[in-house]
């Protein structure tokens, strides 16, 4: 749970939203939060001071360039001041012309806000999104081994291919570019795909990936790593939650996918979701000593919405409207 402090406090038409840690996932809802009510109370300027911040993942992004629109909808200036380290993000991400970075706090006299995440109990594993089988969540630290376990399975890299587990298994669960890439990617999102039934004991995970925040775009990777989980539909139902979020919290319009030719159920899995085949790269993978294509589908927001009105989604934006 994230809260507010200090919000009650502003009074002024400049107010600036000062972050006491890194601008992430679970940080993004209080920034949200507060910039409305900033805006409620007439704020003609809102600032948010990002100095003491290490890292910004892909979500607290989406949270600083919508919360940004809102302001300028209300005529309201809006202006960031952050960190070398956050400024490489944003550029990974190719943002810099979407965040308006500042030297400093414009106005030493303006009503300020911190903006805290609160404390979370080790064995707490909250739910980033759920349905009604199964929900999706960060890992803890200790689950980053899950990623090794996986990276080792030969039969699930030659049905999937992919890179976060390659990249696991050469560098290890706890390497820091990995554990970066897990816990503070601007460009990708990771979450563990848990049934409802059996909390703790995720199936495999769903990402995000190549993510272009100011276009909408992503890639979608499904690893389900279980043929039990694959038979209950654990994929297709993560897959489809992953992009519920994806469109509230993201702004995202379309998800690009690519499967080889010969992993069927992947193939169908993402026709059960919507997508659409464009195309096919040609004997584009070598598998068993033959040369196979990799199938490129595709989705759009119109047919995730489609796709979404079969279940009982709540809500996962962060209050603003996301432009059309």
């Amino acid at each position: 749970m994230v809260v507010v402090q200090g919000c009650d406090r502003l009074r002024s038409d400049a107010r600036v939203l000062r972050a006491r840690s890194d601008l992430t996932l679970t940080m993004a809802p209080a920034l949200c939060q507060s910039v409305r009510e900033a805006l409620s109370a007439g704020a003609r300027s809102v600032a948010v001071d990002l100095r003491e911040a290490k890292a910004v993942d892909v979500v607290g992004l989406a949270a600083l360039l919508q919360s940004g629109a809102a302001v300028a909808e209300a005529s309201a200036t809006f202006s960031v001041v952050a960190p070398e380290a956050l400024h490489a993000a944003v550029t990974a991400a190719r943002l810099c012309e979407e965040i308006p970075f500042v030297a400093g706090i414009p106005d030493a006299d303006s009503d300020t806000a911190d903006l805290l995440d609160a404390p979370r109990l080790p064995e707490e594993t909250p739910l980033v999104a759920h349905a009604a089988r199964l929900g999706l969540r960060q890992p803890t630290w200790d689950e980053l081994t899950l990623f090794a376990r996986w990276a080792e399975d030969r039969a699930l890299d030659e049905m999937v291919g992919s890179d976060l587990l390659y990249r696991c298994r050469h560098l290890g669960p706890y390497h820091p570019d990995f554990v970066a890439e897990i816990f503070a990617s601007p460009t990708s999102l990771t979450l563990l795909v848990e049934p409802l039934e059996s909390p703790g004991r995720p199936v495999g995970f769903v990402r995000l990936y190549g993510i272009q925040l100011a276009s909408g775009i992503a890639f979608l990777e499904t690893v389900i790593t279980t043929r039990e989980s694959l038979r209950k539909g654990w994929g297709v139902a993560a897959s489809r939650l992953l992009l519920a979020y994806a469109m509230d919290a993201l702004g995202i319009h379309r998800v690009e996918a690519k499967v080889y030719a010969y992993n069927v159920l992947s193939a169908n899995a993402l026709r059960r979701n919507g997508f659409h085949q464009e195309g096919a790269l040609r004997a584009a993978h070598r598998y068993q000593g033959e040369w196979w294509d990799i199938l490129v589908f595709s989705i759009l927001e119109d047919e995730m919405r489609a796709q979404r009105t079969r279940e009982t989604y709540p809500d996962f934006g962060f209050g603003f409207a996301q432009p059309r």
